[in-house]
């Protein structure tokens, strides 16, 4: 992340708020509050066999750094209120959830640690996460680069990708208005069904979310860990679930020979293109000027309602949990608009400066 541009997120899944503090956007830049709000929309909770039943508002509200809508040049605190709160459905704090933060928060903070809703863990962090980024990708919209993602995976079922075919960017671009985004609809019915199955079960379903930046001019980035793939992979594995994350076409590149994963270059109308884009618009760090392509990897969501095996931190001995509350059979849908927020936060600095 740039010295210039970054951001802090705080507040925790049952406190009083989550909240984000953004810093180093300049005087004067117009935020179009009603689209950011639409923006961390995306994100909410809605009336899906995916998603959990707690029912938050996400209402932005604007603490300092935006006065009518315009940058002030201080850094911009922002909050959401938390109104659905059951911290009595959360009561984990001797008996780890598996594959949760519990145990392994527990042992770094101690007796004082609050489990409760996943505290700081929580999925529910990237509703700032999403108002930092949406107000960051609307600027850098301004320098000819947008960011769209999609759902590319559900559990088994495997859709349509960016692998092996010329990315449509106004195709792209336009699935941020759907609360499903596929690039091919015709795997709609069958993610649906693998999300419903493992539901019915009380059980819960992973996926992958690919993501594309466009307009991202050559020469962008740097070697080492401050290089593109450095930056984007180090924000997208901030948000809670992921699990990997490859670019253009990542872990394949290895069963292929060089010939082949070699992205040749080309002229088209004036513009030097690669014909092929299997590095995914990145060579050593560096913006090649094709379409910056990368995947992110979800697991299942931990929250099962399933009984599983624990351990009980008190007693000392083995035992049982089943967790209660509200949870998403599958996050992934949700997902997709903080992989763009990640995204967006981790080139910033390098678009903006």
């Amino acid at each position: 992340m740039s010295d210039k541009i970054g951001y802090r997120i705080f507040g925790a899944s049952h406190a009083e708020a989550v909240g984000v503090v953004l810093e180093g956007i300049g005087f004067g830049e117009r935020i179009d509050l009603d689209r950011l709000q639409a923006f961390v929309d995306r994100r909410k909770a809605v009336s899906a066999s995916y998603s959990t039943s707690r029912a938050e508002p996400d209402e932005i509200v604007i603490e300092s750094g935006i006065s009518d809508g315009v940058t002030t040049g201080r850094e911009i605190v922002a909050k959401i209120y938390n109104k659905d709160v059951r911290r009595g459905d959360y009561d984990y704090k001797y008996r780890p959830r598996p594959s949760h933060a519990d145990y392994a928060a527990y042992m770094k903070y101690g007796e004082d640690y609050d489990a409760s809703g996943g505290n700081k863990f929580s999925g529910r962090m990237t509703a700032p996460l999403c108002i930092a980024g949406g107000i960051v990708l609307q600027l850098l919209e301004r320098k000819g680069v947008k960011i769209a993602a999609y759902i590319q995976r559900i559990g088994q079922v495997e859709g349509a990708s960016y692998r092996g075919r010329n990315v449509d960017k106004s195709a792209v671009l336009a699935l941020r208005e759907t609360p499903f985004p596929l690039l091919d609809r015709t795997f709609h019915a069958a993610m649906m069904r693998e999300i419903e199955g493992a539901a019915s079960v009380g059980d819960t379903t992973g996926g992958v979310v690919e993501c594309c930046i466009f307009g991202m001019k050559p020469g962008i980035g740097d070697a080492f860990t401050d290089g593109l793939e450095s930056r984007i992979a180090s924000s997208v594995f901030g948000i809670p679930a992921v699990k990997g994350v490859e670019f253009g076409s990542g872990f394949a590149l290895s069963g292929m020979r060089g010939s082949g994963a070699n992205d040749e270059f080309s002229f088209e109308k004036g513009h030097i293109i690669t014909t092929t884009n299997h590095n995914g618009g990145i060579n050593g760090g560096i913006s090649n000027g094709m379409p910056i392509t990368f995947r992110t990897a979800f697991k299942p969501a931990p929250s099962v309602s399933r009984t599983q095996n624990t351990v009980n931190l008190k007693t000392g001995e083995n035992d049982t949990v089943t967790v209660r509350g509200r949870h998403d059979a599958c996050i992934v849908p949700r997902a997709v608009p903080a992989v763009e927020a990640a995204a967006a936060l981790a080139i910033a600095g390098c678009v903006l400066d």
